[in-house]
């Protein structure tokens, strides 16, 4: 491209050269909100499951045997104890005790907030998209007067 902008003004230059900053900018802020959506994906699908997990197991009857997993494929057998309890992340590392149907509610609200947050993150990725295409012609005509030279 150095030998294409040889055909414009300083002026012409500067602002070839501040347009393809910012849609540099614009690119890398996508960049940063795609991985924020693909990150909220995986936690929504955790979320997810263990609600699912916790609806399945509020059915057993007690002392059912069940595999709990120790490792990515290693399991132990284990007897189901009195499921009145069960400890719930609360955020920032902290977790607490909580009623089952408390530890459901708790996590159906963190699928809401992950959704919505999801949701922004979409938004904001669109008006980036929007910005970025908004800026090329501009960039485009600067660069078919360079070549027209």
């Amino acid at each position: 491209m150095s030998d294409e902008v040889e055909g414009l003004t300083p002026e012409e230059r500067q602002r070839l050269q501040r347009l393809l900053e910012e849609i540099g900018n614009y690119q890398a802020a996508a960049d940063i909100l795609r991985q924020q959506i693909t990150l909220s994906a995986a936690s929504l699908s955790e979320i997810s499951a263990e609600i699912e997990t916790l609806r399945a197991l509020k059915e057993l009857k007690l002392e059912t045997e069940v595999l709990v997993a120790i490792g990515p494929d290693s399991f132990i057998p284990a007897k189901l104890p009195p499921l009145d309890k069960v400890v719930v992340g609360l955020g920032a590392g902290v977790a607490a005790e909580r009623g089952v149907d408390e530890a459901i509610e708790m996590l159906n609200a963190r699928s809401v907030e992950v959704e919505q947050a999801m949701e922004q993150a979409r938004q904001e990725l669109d008006k980036l998209g929007e910005r970025i295409e908004a800026l090329r012609p501009e960039v485009e005509r600067i660069l078919e007067k360079a070549r027209g030279k």
